[in-house]
């Protein structure tokens, strides 16, 4: 046990590390979610259709996410990030310089892939697993902060990045891109991996709060299986609300294909990473107190409406800043929310690996669906019937979400029946439930453990 935080008090230790994760959530996300500005000057460059232009992105990401799986098994076998990450950034910062140089489109294609799997071993999924080993306690609100980060850093290098390619150009400012990404994952090669390297227990362990089980620590450890119902809506969910969010890497040509000026779109994609970095924060909090379902729940319904917005915004600016504003809650469950649902579901010891999963579906997600928003505008010369595709997987999502909601209604009603019946008052420690141990207890509690695992069979 450390001397330096016992109880599992906050250290300097513990805010380097959460400060590590908020700029390399800056780097890993928000950068690459302000990818979008180069789009329209690279298919001018290299005289190409939107779809061919976002190609290479959705290479890229493919790529990204189905090496996940291999960095997930590198951690299993106790390999340490620090000898993974620096062989990642360098194969990320060659790639990009040579993308920024080329003026063939299957090169850049070839490059893309170079650079995806480089990104692959720097990837944010090691955020939400270091954050995890760090902090116990309100650890929806500290992953939140950090994930906010990539909201601030796609709000400003949006404008920043339009306004330097006009003198510049976007080659140089291709590189200048790369180079600040770099530099935004390097601190996180000097933190420990976890507290107990360097003697330090985790933020909350041990401590009052925890041992009431806050309901983001409230996990179900469901046994993961791939064609679980829990595992498919999970899946599905996950696929979905990352094709949403790659609506945003358009936004900038949407507005400009409207009839708003190319300063117009830089602004609508910086309005949607503010509500990107807003509710980030706010989600976080909102799972700490009232679970993730609900925090699905409510910012699905908020991003409907932001869709809607921007649907009739036809030459009126302020509906389509504030429509954008709003879509962009959507980035908080593409991140924050399936991060704390896949530990919802399946508990810790089983993340690393579930989350490693999810993550090469955000990448086939992502993949999949920037490169159909620029096919169907190639083909309807719009963004119209995108957009109207965007808002129709958001409503699926809601009735996925309102299905697991109702799974863990049922589970919770049976759960209050099993407490007061066994409840015994005279057993009351700490302010938490003690059960009367009873055979009917036993085979109440039996009964309740076999529904969890049959709902995850079905």
């Amino acid at each position: 046990m450390s001397k330096t935080n016992p109880h599992g008090e906050m250290t300097k230790m513990h805010i380097f590390v959460l400060a590590a994760g908020c700029l390399m959530a800056w780097g890993t996300m928000g950068m690459l979610n302000a990818y979008g500005v180069f789009f329209t000057p690279m298919g001018e460059t290299l005289h190409a259709g939107r779809a061919a232009v976002t190609l290479h992105y959705s290479l890229r990401t493919l790529v990204t996410g189905l090496s996940s799986p291999l960095v997930a098994m590198l951690l299993e076998k106790k390999v340490s990030p620090r000898k993974t990450m620096p062989i990642g950034l360098v194969l990320y910062l060659v790639s990009s310089i040579l993308i920024s140089r080329s003026h063939s489109v299957i090169l850049v294609d070839i490059l893309a892939i170079a650079a995806g799997f480089g990104l692959a071993l720097v990837s944010y999924m090691l955020i939400t697993i270091i954050l995890g080993n760090w902090f116990h306690r309100n650890l929806g609100t500290f992953t939140g902060i950090a994930f906010a980060f990539s909201g601030i850093g796609s709000a400003i290098a949006s404008p920043v990045m339009t306004r330097l390619m006009e003198s510049l150009g976007y080659q140089k400012v291709y590189v200048l891109y790369a180079m600040i990404t770099t530099l935004m994952i390097v601190p996180t090669l000097f933190i420990p991996f976890s507290p107990e390297n360097i003697g330090l227990k985790p933020y909350g362990d041990g401590q009052a709060a925890v041992q009431k089980r806050e309901k983001t620590e409230d996990y179900l450890n469901l046994p993961y299986k791939m064609l679980s119902f829990a595992a498919i809506i999970l899946s599905v969910l996950t696929i979905l609300i990352v094709g949403d969010t790659s609506l945003n890497s358009h936004l900038p040509s949407l507005a400009i294909s409207n009839g708003f000026s190319a300063d117009t779109g830089a602004l609508l994609l910086s309005a949607s990473m503010i509500g990107n970095l807003t509710f980030k924060l706010i989600l976080g909090v909102i799972i700490d107190k009232w679970g993730v379902i609900k925090g699905f729940i409510i910012v699905l319904l908020i991003s409907i409406l932001g869709f809607g917005l921007i649907l009739i915004s036809k030459g009126a600016v302020l509906p389509l800043l504030a429509g954008g504003y709003l879509y962009g809650t959507i980035f908080s469950l593409g991140s924050l929310g399936l991060t704390l649902l896949t530990r919802y579901l399946y508990g810790n010891e089983q993340y690393n690996k579930v989350y490693a999963r999810i993550t090469m579906m955000t990448s086939i997600g992502s993949a999949a669906f920037v490169t159909i928003i620029g096919g169907l505008y190639d083909i309807f010369g719009s963004y119209r019937i995108p957009m109207l595709l965007g808002l129709l997987m958001e409503v699926v999502s809601l009735i996925l979400i309102l299905l697991l909601a109702a799974a863990a209604l049922l589970l919770a009603a049976t759960y209050g029946v099993y407490r007061i019946a066994f409840y015994s008052p005279n057993r009351r420690q700490n302010d938490d439930y003690s059960l009367a141990r009873t055979p009917q207890m036993d085979v109440l509690r039996d009964t309740i453990t076999g529904m969890i695992r049959a709902l995850n069979d079905v």
